[in-house]
């Protein structure tokens, strides 16, 4: 299972010219000189959750939006990237529509997203119209853990149908052996640094050692090299054994 790692915490590796991880990056934040090509493997997000912070959303062209994430994903050659998959905002019939106009412009196919409101026959469409599709019940429609052995069916019948699956934001540690994705990516390495914790990779699991009472941090940038290497030694043992 490929782990990507997610979200910028201080670019750790970049000051170490290091990218020989999974990576997934958001289109509202990459910087135009990424060198995505570099990563092990990349997938870009369309962003478009935190475009509508602080927007009204009747106030956004969402086709202008989709024609410059389009522009930016053919001109860096992105071969997996996600839909604007919102839904709840303007409806599947507009999201379709606008996953067809990105891929005109792109020439290649998006990564779609299952929501729980599109139902179990459109998961089956889109795996059966797409080789790579993205589960994203978890965090936008905050999926209960009681429901997670439901997804097994999701993950077996989009293989019976040749097609991969991506976990969107999922790194549960007790449910990823259980539930055989392909690939998911995760933020969670930036939860050590936002508290001042440190992360330690033991036995196929990330553990988060909390920072004592009364101590200070001295050094933030160390502490983010430190903890991104703790999650990027579970990426390699999700890659090799999950």
């Amino acid at each position: 299972m490929r782990v990507y790692l997610a979200g910028m915490g201080g670019l750790p590796w970049k000051k170490r010219n290091f990218y020989d991880f999974y990576r997934l990056d958001s289109f509202l934040v990459i910087l135009s000189d990424e060198p995505v090509h570099k990563y092990k493997d990349f997938i870009l997000d369309s962003g478009a959750f935190s475009y509508m912070n602080g927007r009204k959303t009747d106030d956004i062209d969402w086709d202008e939006y989709a024609d410059r994430y389009a522009a930016f994903v053919l001109k860096k050659n992105i071969r997996n990237y996600i839909e604007i998959d919102v839904d709840r905002v303007i409806g599947l019939s507009e999201v379709e529509r606008l996953r067809r106009r990105i891929e005109k412009k792109v020439g290649w196919k998006s990564m779609p997203v299952w929501h729980v409101g599109r139902g179990y026959d459109y998961w089956l469409k889109m795996c059966t119209d797409y080789d790579y599709v993205c589960f994203g019940a978890f965090l936008v429609d905050k999926l209960d853990s009681s429901k997670y052995p439901i997804v097994t069916k999701f993950i077996r019948d989009a293989s019976r149908l040749n097609a991969r699956v991506h976990g969107l934001g999922f790194t549960g540690f007790k449910w990823l052996p259980k539930l055989h994705f392909y690939s998911v990516d995760s933020s969670s390495w930036l939860a050590g640094n936002r508290y001042s914790h440190v992360c330690k990779y033991k036995d196929g699991r990330v553990n988060i050692i909390k920072k004592p009472a009364g101590c200070r941090m001295t050094n933030l940038e160390e502490l983010a090299w430190h903890n991104f290497k703790e999650w990027l030694l579970f990426s390699n043992y999700a890659d090799a054994y999950l």
